[in-house]
């Protein structure tokens, strides 16, 4: 796991990930209180995604309702990072409970938090994240490794 600080608030809105796995909705037994004047949030989704440094990122958003949830697309199709902020509402919170290494550690994580706000288990198939996680840092490698020779190659002319 990484020990450097979690992003809240703006910083989590900005994170462009790819999501590798997204629960459903789930309503929270008691609403999650907001700032003064905004609805109450009463709903939750979950969800493991990856940055692009290829660490998994544990998260939740809350969301007003059922209709307010994002639609995030899964793996594969996004296979590059869009921020927070691009698909959920501005009502909405999204909270970073873990960055971790592993797909087995983040569905654990999220199982953990999911379990103690809204009481809801989820059944991600840890071996389709563990080819998904394999595969899109297998993509990073491979770009970095194209921007290395491309910049080798400029140097060498």
């Amino acid at each position: 796991m990484s020990n450097k600080p979690l992003p809240t608030g703006d910083d989590a809105l900005a994170l462009e990930l790819a999501h590798v796995f997204v629960s459903a909705p789930m309503r929270l037994e008691t609403p999650r209180r907001t700032e003064h004047g905004m609805p109450p949030l009463r709903v939750l989704i979950g969800g493991v995604s990856i940055d692009n440094k290829g660490w998994l990122y544990v998260w939740v958003t809350y969301v007003p309702t059922p209709e307010d949830v994002p639609s995030l697309t899964v793996w594969p199709v996004a296979q590059v990072g869009v921020p927070f902020s691009a698909v959920v509402s501005a009502t909405s919170e999204v909270e970073v409970v873990g960055r971790v290494d592993t797909p087995a550690r983040a569905v654990a994580r999220l199982s953990h938090h999911l379990s103690s706000v809204a009481r809801a288990r989820i059944d991600p198939d840890v071996e389709y994240l563990d080819r998904a996680v394999a595969a899109y840092r297998a993509e990073l490698r491979r770009r970095r490794d194209r921007a290395a020779a491309w910049g080798g190659a400029t140097r060498a002319a």
